[in-house]
C-alpha cells in the first residue's frame, strides 16, 4: 500500500468531500461527541473487533467494526473470507490512510456513525447495520447505492471505493486478485525477458 495520501484516488476522495458538505451528517458526530451512541465493540462478532483499540488513530472501535463489515460485504467472498481470518484488515488499513488525510476523516466517521445507528427512512433497516446478517447489510448498502438521494449514493461511493482500495493495495489482496505486485528492476527485466520470447 502506497504510504502517499495524495495518491488516493478521486473515486475515494470526492464522494467524501461532497459528504463533507450535507449538514446533517453532522449530527452523527454531534450525537458521538455527547456520547448518545455507544462507541465500543461489545457483543460483537470477533472478525469485526480491532485486535488492539488503543492503536487506532481516527476510527473508534464502533466506527471500525462498521467499516470492516461495510468492506466484507463490497469486496467479494474470497476478499471476505481472508477478512474474516484476518489476512487482511481493511479497517485498519483505512484508519491509518485517513489519519493521513484530515479532509476524509470525519466525513468517513460521521458517514459510518449515520450506517451504523441511522433508521427508516434515512438508512432502511431499524438495527445497527452490524448487528445485521449479511443479506441485511447487502439491501442497505443497496439502498444507498440506488438512492434517488445523492447524500446515500455518495456515501455509498465512498465507503465502497475505500473498502476496495485498501482490501487490494495489500500484499495479501494482490494475491487475491492475480495482481503480481510493484517488480523490482530484476522483476521488471524477467518479465520483459518472458514478453519478448513470446
Amino acid at each position: 500500500m502506497t504510504s502517499a495520501p495524495e495518491r488516493l484516488p478521486a473515486a475515494v476522495l470526492e464522494p467524501f468531500a461532497r459528504l463533507d458538505r450535507r449538514g446533517f451528517l453532522r449530527l452523527a458526530g454531534v450525537a458521538a461527541a455527547a456520547g448518545v451512541l455507544p462507541t465500543s465493540c461489545e457483543g460483537l462478532p470477533p472478525a469485526l473487533n480491532p485486535a488492539d483499540p488503543s492503536t487506532l488513530q481516527v476510527l473508534s472501535p464502533r466506527a471500525y467494526a462498521t467499516f470492516q463489515a461495510v468492506a466484507m460485504r463490497c469486496v467479494g467472498p474470497r476478499a471476505a473470507e481472508a477478512i474474516r481470518a484476518r489476512r487482511i484488515d481493511p479497517a485498519r488499513a483505512a484508519d491509518l490512510w485517513v489519519a493521513r488525510l484530515p479532509a476524509i476523516a470525519g466525513p468517513l466517521v460521521q458517514g459510518l456513525w449515520v450506517l451504523e445507528w441511522g433508521f427508516a427512512p434515512l438508512v432502511a433497516k431499524w438495527r445497527p447495520f452490524t448487528a445485521l446478517d449479511g443479506a441485511g447489510q447487502d439491501r442497505v448498502l443497496e439502498d444507498l447505492m440506488r438512492s434517488r438521494l445523492d447524500l446515500k449514493r455518495d456515501l455509498f461511493k465512498g465507503l465502497k471505493s475505500l473498502s476496495m482500495l485498501v482490501t487490494y493495495s495489500t500484499p495479501a489482496g494482490h494475491e487475491l486478485a492475480g495482481y503480481p505486485g510493484p517488480f523490482d528492476a530484476a522483476g521488471i527485466r524477467a518479465a520483459m525477458a518472458i514478453g519478448a520470447r513470446d
